[in-house]
């Protein structure tokens, strides 16, 4: 799945192979959702105010604003193609990342950029409103367009499907095309961090979870952390990715132009077959030798990852190599260890045969001198 920019990069391999330039950053400083994503509104009340009356799956994040018209902010780089009045929108802006994909805003009470304008992370676009309808709570609405219809997630329950037992499986895909904006999906994958979910309906939170994450992972069975995961990847890697992101953000530069010229970029894979600290030194032996000697793309990795993914595995290796030094000395401990209960156990059987073996001579040697 693509994602854009701000705070996380996956240097895959180390070719930087800027898989999400970055994941999102909170839209506004609450940093709770009121509305969840795929929710069924069923018309009248049930729609909670919207000003869509029409039955409908809420198609977006709804994002608190404590009910009070409050700054905006863009979640990361993006150039605004739409800006105005967009139906039962109200007031709109639509931000174009530079995955293509497409960010809405709804409802605002005010717009402060123009269509053509390039806007940065955190930068201010607009005020939370309830535009066009005063029946709403003023808010902030957000839809994620994909612009690849194989990126798009989204599943739509009503209150049917979370009665008796719960099977996500059964949930319909509701990915559906709209013009301007593209494929909506869920836009929990796509942000840096979750988001706790305050939206009144407390039983859904016992099976749908309690913040944004959660629900993506009880719908489609994986949890995004750190933006959405890429096939293949892992901890140390995603966590090298973060790295790059930040150090790059903090020099001012983008995530790209950072990576390209540091030479200190990305992480080789971890091991295959389970984490270290779990294996015995005879399981962590197969596996280097299979990260090392069977992987037919292992040589061309290593030409690619910047010098701190190949200091990185240097310093894996070496301590793997120390680790297993060390169970091979403890092997060795335990081995003089029984070594020398069995000198000791054979040095005691000689010292009660000698001591045997002299009582029988003194008994001789005092049958000799009586006679």
């Amino acid at each position: 799945m693509k994602r854009h920019s701000l705070v996380f990069t996956f240097c895959m391999m180390g070719s930087f192979n800027v898989w999400a330039e970055s994941c999102l950053m909170p839209p506004t400083d609450a940093e709770i959702v009121s509305g969840r994503f795929g929710k069924f509104r069923g018309g009248g009340e049930g729609n909670f105010g919207s000003a869509n009356q029409n039955a409908h799956m809420h198609d977006g994040l709804d994002f608190s604003t404590s009910g009070v018209s409050k700054p905006v902010k863009s979640p990361g780089e993006a150039t605004v193609v739409y800006a105005g009045a967009r139906g039962t929108a109200g007031n709109a802006v639509l931000m174009q990342l530079s995955n293509k994909d497409i960010v809405a805003f709804y409802h605002l009470s005010a717009v402060n950029v123009k269509v053509g304008e390039k806007i940065a992370a955190g930068q201010v676009v607009g005020v939370s409103g309830n535009t066009p309808s005063t029946s709403m709570a003023k808010h902030l609405h957000l839809t994620y367009g994909s612009s690849d219809k194989n990126d798009a997630r989204a599943k739509a329950f009503n209150p049917e499907a979370l009665r008796g037992t719960f099977d996500p499986a059964s949930l319909s895909n509701t990915v559906k095309f709209q013009t301007g904006i593209g494929y909506k999906t869920d836009p929990s994958p796509h942000f840096c961090q979750t988001f706790t979910i305050n939206d009144g309906h407390p039983a859904d939170a016992k099976v749908l979870g309690g913040d944004t994450k959660s629900q993506y992972a009880i719908l489609f069975g994986e949890t995004p952390e750190g933006g959405a995961p890429v096939s293949g990847a892992d901890d140390v890697q995603i966590a090298a990715g973060n790295t790059d992101a930040l150090l790059a953000q903090d020099s001012g530069e983008s995530t790209a132009s950072f990576v390209e010229g540091s030479g200190v970029f990305g992480a080789l894979p971890e091991p295959p077959i389970g984490k270290y600290s779990s294996m015995s030194a005879s399981e962590m032996m197969q596996t280097e030798a299979f990260r090392r000697f069977t992987d037919s793309n292992w040589n061309a990795e290593l030409t690619r990852v910047g010098q701190r993914a190949l200091i990185l595995d240097y310093v894996r290796a070496q301590g793997l190599e120390n680790y297993i030094d060390n169970q091979i000395m403890k092997k060795k401990e335990r081995i003089e260890g029984l070594l020398a209960s069995m000198t000791s156990s054979q040095l005691n059987y000689l010292k009660e045969k000698a001591l045997s073996d002299m009582q029988k001579a003194s008994a001789i040697n005092t049958k000799t001198t009586i006679k």
